[in-house]
C-alpha cells in the first residue's frame, strides 16, 4: 500500500510501514500533485502529522500554511512574492489554508502581504476563504475575513453562502458575526435550500 493510500485510509500501521519500505515516500504526491504532509492535515490526523515530519516529510508554502508556521510562510514569500495568489495543486490560496485550518495571525499576516480575500480556489468548490472558514467552523478567521471586505453573502459552487454552512454546522458565533454583517437566513442555494432550513434546532 502506497502512503497516500494507507492515509486515506487513516491506517497507522500502514503509513509506517510504507514508510519503512521506502522512506523517500514520505514526500509521495497523489494525482493532484497534493503532498502526503497535505493529506495527514485533510483528514485531520495529528498522529500521521506528526509521524511524517519526524520522517523528513518537506514543509512547502502550502504545508507551512495549513501548519500555521508563519515565519516558515514568510520565508517562502520573501523569495517568491507570487505565491501569495497562487493555488496549492488541487486548487487552494494560502489564506484559504489558513482560514480553513485556524491560523488567525498568519492568515492576518498574508492579508497585511496582499492576499485577495476575495480570492475563488481554482477547483471545483469555487469558494472564498471566508466559505473554508464557515467550513471548518472557525469563527475568529470569519470575523477576519468580514473585516477584510468580505461580503457575508458571498456564494460558492451550488450558490452556497458561508451562512448555510454555519447553520449546518450550528456554530452560532459565526452565525451571529454573518448575521450582524447582513448575511441573509433566507438566501436561496442553487437546490433551493436556505441556511435557517439547514439549522439543526429548524
Amino acid at each position: 500500500m502506497s502512503v497516500i493510500a494507507a492515509l486515506k485510509a487513516g491506517d497507522l500501521d500502514a503509513v509506517i510501514a510504507a514508510l519503512d519500505a521506502s522512506p523517500e515516500a514520505v514526500d509521495e504526491r497523489d494525482e493532484q500533485g497534493v503532498p502526503a504532509l497535505m493529506w495527514s492535515l485533510y483528514i485531520r490526523r495529528q498522529d500521521l502529522t506528526d509521524l511524517l515530519l519526524a520522517r523528513g516529510a518537506a514543509v512547502d508554502f502550502f504545508a507551512a500554511c495549513a501548519l500555521g508556521r508563519g515565519d516558515t510562510a514568510a520565508a517562502f514569500l520573501n523569495g517568491r512574492p507570487d505565491l501569495i495568489s497562487s493555488p496549492s495543486p488541487d486548487g487552494w490560496t494560502a489564506l484559504h489554508l489558513a482560514a480553513f485550518f485556524g491560523h488567525t495571525p498568519l492568515a492576518a499576516a498574508l492579508l497585511e502581504r496582499g492576499a485577495d480575500p476575495l480570492a475563488r480556489s481554482a477547483n471545483p468548490m469555487a469558494n472564498l476563504p471566508i466559505h473554508a472558514a464557515a467550513a471548518a467552523q472557525q469563527p475568529a478567521l470569519v470575523a477576519l475575513l468580514l473585516q477584510a471586505g468580505t461580503p457575508a453573502n458571498s456564494t460558492q459552487h451550488g450558490g452556497y453562502t458561508p451562512l448555510h454552512s454555519a447553520c449546518q454546522n450550528n456554530d452560532e458565533e459565526s452565525i451571529a458575526l454573518l448575521l450582524a454583517h447582513g448575511g441573509d437566513l433566507a438566501h436561496r442555494a442553487d437546490d433551493g435550500r436556505t441556511p435557517a432550513s439547514l439549522r439543526p434546532s429548524a
